[in-house]
């Protein structure tokens, strides 16, 4: 018998990116408020959409289906 591991299999690990266009309400009593706490805690988000735009394999194998 021999002491040889089986190698694990390895899935591939991928990286998706989205283009995401939001409509985001801040309620405060003037702009520099209202921008100081979108960054900070963020606001109410009334609209969102979501486009994927590239998908890229980044560790294992790319598989033809």
């Amino acid at each position: 018998m021999s002491n040889v591991s089986k190698i694990k299999e390895t899935k591939p690990t991928q990286c998706f990116s989205y283009e995401v266009v939001m409509l985001v309400h801040i309620i405060a009593d003037n702009e520099t408020n209202a921008k100081s706490q979108l960054d900070e805690k963020g606001g109410i988000v009334t609209k969102r959409d979501v486009k994927l735009v590239n998908t890229t394999t980044l560790y294992g194998e790319e598989k033809d289906k």
